[in-house]
C-alpha cells in the first residue's frame, strides 16, 4: 500500500517482491548509518498518522550461494509508528524474489559499514 507514495518520492519498489523478508541477525546487533533514502511525515493510509521511512541498502544471498542481491533495509522510524513492535535483532529487508527463500531460510546480509553495521553485543 505504500509503495505508490514511494514512487512519487522518487523511490520504485517495482522490482522488488511486494513484501519484507524479516531477518533475524542474531547473535549480532545492528546499527542504522545514512539511509540511501529518507522520507519525513509519509501520510499513506487515511487511518494512520503521517509516518517517517528511511531505506538502507544491503546485499542479500542464500547461504552459500555466489551471487549477492542488491536490497534495501526498510525503516518505519519506531518514533512515527508507536503502536508497532519490532524485535530489535529484526530487520525488514526489501529483495527481488529469491527463488528458494521461505520461512528459516538462511541467508547472509552484508552492507557498507556507513550505512548498515553488525556487530556483536559488548564489542
Amino acid at each position: 500500500m505504500q509503495s505508490p507514495f514511494f514512487r512519487k518520492l522518487g523511490l520504485d519498489l517495482a522490482h522488488y517482491f511486494q513484501g519484507t523478508l524479516n531477518l533475524c541477525v542474531l547473535p549480532y546487533s545492528f546499527a542504522l548509518g545514512l539511509p540511501l533514502y529518507s522520507f519525513p511525515a509519509v501520510k499513506w493510509s487515511a487511518d494512520l498518522p503521517a509516518e517517517n521511512f528511511s531505506f538502507y541498502p544491503c546485499r542479500i544471498r542464500l547461504s552459500g550461494d555466489f551471487r549477492f542481491n542488491e536490497c534495501l533495509v526498510y525503516w518505519p522510524h519506531p518514533s512515527t509508528k508507536p503502536g508497532f513492535h519490532q524485535e530489535p535483532s529484526i530487520l525488514e529487508v526489501l529483495a527481488p524474489r529469491i527463488a528458494g527463500v521461505s520461512y528459516g531460510t538462511k541467508l547472509e546480509l552484508s552492507g557498507n559499514a556507513k550505512n548498515l553495521r553488525f556487530y556483536l553485543p559488548g564489542d
